[in-house]
């Protein structure tokens, strides 16, 4: 089973669990802390398959990444990655 992330902070989340996401392409600003990772960047796709485990990122209620600077985003990074980690497996 795959963890497949929706909704604003989707790419963020499916790079720190190995996940995908669905939406947009990321900011710039995100995409520099996937990449501060050193993982994969994280592969989009157009809609979960059967058996995935689909995420909604948007009912964590959390600040949208859109127009954040890279350390805003940095912090949002670890507050993202402290949910992900709480996701049953």
């Amino acid at each position: 089973m795959t963890r497949v992330f929706v909704g604003g902070h989707g790419a963020l989340a499916a790079a720190l669990s190995g996940g995908r996401f669905v939406g947009p392409a990321p900011e710039e600003a995100v995409v520099e802390a996937i990449e501060e990772l050193d993982v994969p960047f994280p592969p989009r796709v157009d809609s979960p398959a059967p058996g995935d485990l689909v995420v909604d990122t948007d009912s964590w209620n959390l600040p949208d990444p859109v127009g954040l600077c890279l350390e805003e985003v940095r912090e949002l990074r670890a507050v993202i990655e402290s949910r992900v980690a709480s996701l049953p497996r």
